[in-house]
């Protein structure tokens, strides 16, 4: 563990001994070991997370993990500091599968709140135009026969205004006077109905 900068020339024996206090629960022993270890400990979660602040929160976790965990830690088979950073480590695996699920699931609950603004915004696109149609059939219904027919016929039916008039056996200006005077009432009725 030299090699990471971890160490930092304290005899590891008076961290056994600290470890074998906390174990007896003597709680100035963990102030103790996390005045002499907190800051290697510190810096390595701080390479290993990239964040300050969920390298604060991994280091209380730790020395929690530490007081905790004391009555287990055998110094035959790991020195002290060796054991304080595997479970620096395994916390700091933890932090960062829970920030990769935490990103997936933003990105779902993004994913999906889309989903649901676009059909949302479908529905009321559809209600939208079913309004629409229904204020335009009860405008239509109103217009006196003659005018109402022209219109169907050159809007709905797609005829034009020639093909009207021979339909109907009428002059084309009948025609066109009908389909526009009907158009300026439609305009009319709908625009009061909206307003």
């Amino acid at each position: 563990m030299e090699r990471s900068g971890l160490t930092d020339g304290l005899d590891t024996g008076d961290d056994v001994c600290l470890i074998a206090q906390i174990a007896d629960g003597q709680s100035g022993a963990l102030s103790d070991l996390y005045r002499r270890r907190g800051g290697a400990l510190f810096r390595f979660l701080q390479r290993m997370l990239s964040d300050d602040p969920d390298a604060e929160e991994v280091l209380q976790d730790t020395f929690v993990c530490i007081w905790r965990r004391a009555r287990t830690y055998d110094p035959a088979k790991s020195g002290p500091l060796t054991w304080m950073i595997m479970i620096a480590r395994g916390l700091a695996l933890d932090r960062l599968r829970q920030r990769s699920r935490r990103r997936v699931g933003t990105e779902r609950l993004q994913a999906s709140e889309t989903d649901f603004r676009v059909e949302v915004d479908t529905a009321q696109a559809h209600l939208e135009a079913e309004e629409r149609s229904r204020r335009l059939g009860s405008a239509l219904g109103a217009l006196p026969e003659p005018q109402r027919r022209a219109i169907e016929l050159a809007f709905y039916r797609g005829c034009t205004q020639e093909e009207i008039a021979q339909a109907t056996g009428e002059p084309l200006g009948t025609i066109k006077a009908r389909i526009r005077r009907g158009m300026l009432s439609l305009r009319f009725r709908l625009q009061n109905r909206h307003d």
